[in-house]
């Protein structure tokens, strides 16, 4: 059975997603031999809490070997080339002990096509 009190914080977390998901995120288109780069101006936002959060993106797949950087899990993706270019999603957890802004995630062979990030709560 669920804690109410967890159960409360976790979709308290949820509803405060939307908010998060207006976090400025640029992804900037540059030659193939150059990553993409997701966070461009960050010095510019305000300073984050300290916690753990959740990153989640989708990504559309333009060379055989993507990979993704920039984040604690950092993650490679192959496929077999078609005619479509298909989008695949990563999610990884980031922990930051101090105030933060959001960190540069670079994608090299795709492009990012969304970001959300999403504070967790485990107590």
């Amino acid at each position: 059975m669920m804690d109410r009190r967890f159960f409360l914080k976790l979709t308290g977390f949820v509803a405060a997603a939307g908010a998060l998901e207006a976090l400025p995120v640029a992804a900037h288109e540059r030659s193939d031999d150059t990553p993409h780069v997701a966070g461009a101006g960050s010095a510019m936002q305000p300073a984050l809490p300290p916690g753990t959060y959740q990153f989640s993106g989708r990504v559309r797949l333009e060379e055989p070997l993507v990979e993704i950087s920039g984040i604690t899990n950092a993650q490679q993706i192959s496929w077999s080339r078609g005619p479509a270019r298909p989008m695949a999603s990563f999610t990884s957890f980031e922990y930051f002990d101090q105030p933060w802004r959001m960190p540069e995630i670079r994608v090299r062979g795709g492009q990012l096509q969304a970001l959300a990030v999403v504070p967790i709560d485990l107590f």
